[in-house]
């Protein structure tokens, strides 16, 4: 938990609230991460212990909806053993495989259920970039890290956009219409946030209008 490189990766998530599940060594882990805050960023975050959240409960899944429900709006950080995050990967992603899991990662977990093949390889796709950026702005390569980003486009728009326009098309609002447009916005969303630091002006106007759309979503 000391480690300098462990503690810039939780302080990227910059939570609003911490949720855990009731053992010992889960909330252990959420009250030293609640500490690191305190210490390098003078921020106080909640932690809610929530039950449903341990393992083998059988309310997993059904946990994790009502929290995403309640905290809508809000960077929500989980803390809990691998058995409770694979298996809600494995119902989050109802596809062929759920994307692989290593221990002491963080991942940003899905909103709503993943039934097609096209939305999880965009998600993945988007971390990807997230991860290979990284690695170019620690070695001080701003010209590789523009490539990565403006490499992206590409997969979005040829790929995912065009081979989804039936879906999005589509009458009514289905499970897979619905899985269409939120994958689009979680992906648009974070991919500002990728291009702020070539873009930021430009990124900050598109992010901030997106915002509209999750303020209309949940009214």
């Amino acid at each position: 938990m000391k480690d300098p490189k462990y503690i810039e990766m939780i302080l990227r998530t910059n939570p609003d609230v911490i949720y855990a599940s009731p053992f010992v060594r889960t909330k252990k882990t959420a009250e030293i991460i609640q500490q690191i805050f305190r210490t390098h960023r003078q921020k106080d975050i909640p932690i809610v212990l929530e039950d449903g959240l341990g393992s083998d409960s059988g309310k997993e899944l059904a946990s994790y909806m009502n929290l995403v429900k309640k905290e809508t709006g809000k960077n929500v950080l989980i803390v809990s053993h691998d058995p409770t995050f694979q298996l809600l990967r494995s119902h989050l992603y109802t596809t062929k495989t759920a994307p692989s899991l290593g221990k002491m990662q963080c991942v940003e977990m899905p909103t709503q259920i993943i039934n097609n093949e096209l939305d999880k390889w965009i998600l993945a796709a988007i971390h990807e970039v997230g991860l290979e950026l990284e690695k170019q702005m620690d070695s001080y390569s701003l010209d590789g890290g523009a490539k990565i980003v403006l490499s992206f486009v590409d997969k979005l728009n040829n790929r995912f956009i065009r081979r989804s326009r039936r879906r999005f098309r589509a009458s009514g609002m289905d499970s897979d219409k619905a899985s269409a447009y939120t994958t689009l916005f979680t992906v648009l969303e974070r991919y500002m946030k990728i291009c702020a630091p070539f873009a930021p002006f430009l990124a900050e106007h598109v992010y901030l209008e997106l915002q509209g759309f999750r303020t209309t979503k949940t009214e």
